[in-house]
């Protein structure tokens, strides 16, 4: 579900670049490279929700979903980590697809994933372990204050070709 930025955009170095205007976000970037991110704000909205639907799972649910993500616990770090990136998430509350009133506890639940022990990150620790637990809860919480009916991983983004060369359909 990563995204090929290199293909997106020329570096810095490798094209003019407008000078910066009020039409600049506090990022940096200009008004025609947040237009082609805005292109793209219903990925990074739903990077966000499925971020936020993996780390309600528990071993079980995560296990199952090694077709998909091939290593649950990397992915669940890298979801997250991908999803938060500031110009991705940032657009999705440009765009009005999460209200502002969010971006904060967002923003909390990812400082408390970042904040998780490295000795943490542990398959045989994720069901078990307080801190997990109430990680789990604090995503619950959320996509319920998000309005978010379901806990099923979006695929929609998603394409994986099997070692046999076929596209799998997580349909």
């Amino acid at each position: 579900m990563k995204f090929n930025f290199n293909s997106f955009f020329k570096s810095k170095q490798d094209k003019e670049i407008p000078p910066i205007t009020e039409d600049d976000d506090n990022l940096g970037f200009t008004k025609i490279e947040l237009e082609e991110y805005d292109k793209n704000v219903k990925f990074y909205y739903t990077n966000i929700l499925n971020s936020l639907i993996l780390y309600t799972y528990n071993v079980e649910k995560l296990d199952k979903m090694t077709p998909i993500l091939i290593d649950p616990l990397t992915e669940l770090y890298e979801e997250l980590d991908y999803a938060f990136l500031p110009v991705l998430f940032e657009t999705v509350f440009r765009n009005k697809l999460l209200d502002e009133s969010f971006k904060e506890e967002l923003l909390l639940f990812k400082k408390k994933v970042d904040d998780i022990p490295v000795e943490l990150w542990d398959w045989e620790l994720l069901d078990t372990n307080e801190i997990w637990a109430k990680i789990r809860i604090d995503a619950e919480n959320i996509l319920n204050k998000l309005n978010i009916k379901t806990r099923i991983y979006n695929t929609d983004y998603t394409t994986v070709i099997s070692n046999t060369g076929k596209k799998i359909d997580f349909k």
